[in-house]
């Protein structure tokens, strides 16, 4: 049980547990986890899934980094812990002795903006648990990202910290600048083959190199059998269909995703290994070693390794390590350590200081810089390979709404995903490529991927109601799941319900994913589909979703006056959804209040008859 007072203290610990997708909240977690080992806690960080609900009794304080996803979800990495915390064999006094503290990651464009974090604030208190200061809403679309609200919020968390638990015999916090030791570290193996997957030496992949991205128990193999650009060669983006074969059938539905973990260019590798001098190291055999003793230390890194025990170095930053993220400011703050030019230490300190914000989001937000570049630049800079795991973020799988449904499954076998592959300029004149994108626009036919199904977005179980009729709302490659759900809808026997699409794009001609399959379509017999375009840049004045929308409102108000429909909105998470949600409520205003319009859409959304997938 926790300790409550100073004088029966004696190591006080913390436990920092984070939810996450994307690995916003595992930053956060690690910055908190820091913080705390500064106050001289024994801080353990972890997963939330990895957490039992009993362990939260045994620290001094809890706190929590959680993303909200989704239709106000809690990511993949936090639902079994969710889960525990809804039994029904809990009472008011189960987590009395908890001190904890909340920081929620989200974007405001969502309409369930932070749900989750809120959802684990009240579920906590009502479990008697007690938190130390008030929950932080971070928000991605904030005019200084999340980082505005978590540095703001931090503060304050330290005070109730230190309130509680005080320093004792002359302590003071850890400084800044002072290296903390190292949980984890790499080592040379005296194993002499590597284990549980096989890579080629220079880490640039084969056609039939099996590529790990994920846990086997959760993956499976597909070979890609098509990679083919389907815009123009005019035209200045360059959009995929990639279809991908499974040895045996798959259940998926629309709103399933498939998960990818990307691999850097081995041009990309050589040059970090040459920047710091870490040739020699490169290619021999070598192990992550735990450098803890306490139990329950941080376990970062069981799952991304896919239990992978022996590797080499070059391999790890291939597959493992994203050495072409943009780095946040932690980033800065770990390099720091590694050079011994004042000039260059008080630079890369100058972007971890909270009031120098700005500066960080210049240097490395806005223009999007690259780690790779940040050490080009920090030439002094140079860690030790034995550090490699410590300094560089993990590899995250990146995830691609399936566009097949219905006889384009295949039985099952087939995925198809609509990619576009990112590339573009900064404000600093360079060029900047989507480290994911970039691998798969590369990467030949036939070559053989380990992917994860992902269906925590599914719009629908299995089979698709006959009689709902849908509004299909989408824009760019937000198209792909609501191809799915029309081919799917096609594949019911019985579907009589009407299908309306009304997708967004520049140019008829450049950018209509899929025109001449709509064109089809509509002209065939019972297959009750309506397909309404937005051309934005076909005309004169610009032409976007939400005017089509207001265009055809006797349509569309039919459809959100059926209690049987279903909405679903894809594409960019950014103006889009709110501006289609607007749309449509004017459409219902039209005919009645502004106020009992909203509580129309509102209605929708708390029946899950309106979803949102944006990313």
């Amino acid at each position: 049980m926790p300790h409550s007072s100073p004088e029966a203290t004696v190591t006080r610990s913390a436990l920092v547990l984070y939810g996450t997708e994307t690995g916003n909240a595992q930053d956060v977690a690690y910055e908190l986890s820091q913080c705390l080992q500064r106050f001289h806690f024994v801080t353990a960080s972890r997963e939330l899934d990895a957490t039992a609900l009993v362990d939260l009794l045994h620290h001094d304080v809890v706190v929590f980094a959680i993303s909200t996803t989704g239709q106000g979800d809690f990511p993949l990495n936090a639902r079994k812990f969710w889960s525990s915390l809804l039994r029904k064999k809990l009472t008011s006094v189960s987590l009395e002795c908890v001190k904890y503290g909340i920081v929620g990651l989200c974007d405001s464009s969502y309409p369930k903006f932070n749900l989750a974090a809120r959802k684990l604030h009240k579920r906590l208190q009502q479990l008697g648990a007690e938190p130390l200061v008030d929950l932080c809403e971070a928000d991605e679309q904030g005019e200084e990202g999340t980082e505005g609200a978590f540095l703001a919020w931090l503060p304050l968390f330290q005070e109730q910290v230190l309130a509680r638990f005080p320093f004792q015999n002359g302590q003071a916090p850890i400084p800044s600048g002072q290296k903390l030791p190292s949980r984890w570290n790499l080592t040379e193996a005296l194993q002499t083959s590597t284990v549980n997957g096989s890579f080629s030496k220079n880490g640039a992949g084969s056609a039939t190199a099996v590529i790990s991205n994920t846990s086997p128990e959760a993956s499976f193999s597909v070979v890609l059998e098509q990679n083919e650009r389907i815009t123009s060669r005019k035209h200045w983006q360059d959009v995929r269909l990639l279809k991908l074969r499974a040895a045996h059938p798959i259940h998926y539905m629309p709103g399933d995703a498939l998960a990818i973990r990307p691999q850097n260019g081995p041009e990309d590798v050589e040059q970090l290994i040459d920047l710091l001098g870490w040739h020699y190291a490169a290619d021999i055999q070598i192990k992550l070693q735990d450098n803890t003793t306490s139990p329950g230390a941080d376990q970062i890194f069981d799952s991304a390794l896919a239990g992978k025990k022996i590797f080499t170095l070059r391999e790890l930053l291939t597959e493992y390590l994203d050495i072409n993220a943009i780095p946040r400011r932690s980033f800065f703050a770990k390099i720091s350590h590694f050079t011994n030019d004042e000039m260059q230490k008080e630079r890369a300190l100058e972007f971890t200081d909270p009031q120098y914000l700005d500066e960080y989001f210049d240097y490395a937000t806005r223009p999007r810089r690259s780690i790779l570049e940040v050490l080009q630049e920090f030439h002094t800079v140079k860690i030790p390979w034995q550090e490699a795991i410590n300094i560089f973020p993990i590899m995250r799988p990146r995830q691609f709404s399936v566009a097949s449904g219905g006889s384009l499954k295949a039985g099952g076998q087939m995925f198809e995903l609509l990619v576009a592959i990112v590339k573009y300029r900064t404000v600093i004149k360079r060029i900047r490529e989507g480290v994911c994108t970039r691998y798969l626009a590369r990467i030949p036919q036939g070559t053989k991927l380990q992917v994860v199904l992902h269906t925590e977005g599914r719009f629908h179980n299995h089979p698709l109601p006959s009689d709902r009729p849908h509004l299909l709302i989408g824009g760019g490659t937000g198209i792909a799941p609501l191809r799915s759900v029309i081919y799917e809808k096609l594949a019911v026997s019985d579907d009589k319900a009407q299908t309306t699409l009304v997708f967004g794009c520049r140019n008829a001609q450049a950018d209509y994913f899929f025109g001449s399959e709509w064109s089809d379509l509509e002209q065939r017999e019972g297959t009750h589909l309506r397909v309404i375009a937005a051309f934005s840049r076909d005309q004169t004045s610009k032409v976007y979703i939400q005017d089509r929308i207001r265009q055809n409102a006797a349509v569309v108000r039919q459809i959100l006056e059926n209690p049987k429909s279903m909405i679903i909105v894809c594409g960019s998470s950014g103006a889009m959804p709110k501006a289609v949600r607007e749309a449509l409520k004017d459409v219902l205003a039209s005919v009645t209040t502004d106020s009992e319009a909203e509580q129309a859409i509102a209605h929708l959304e708390r029946t899950a008859r309106y979803k949102q997938e944006t990313w």
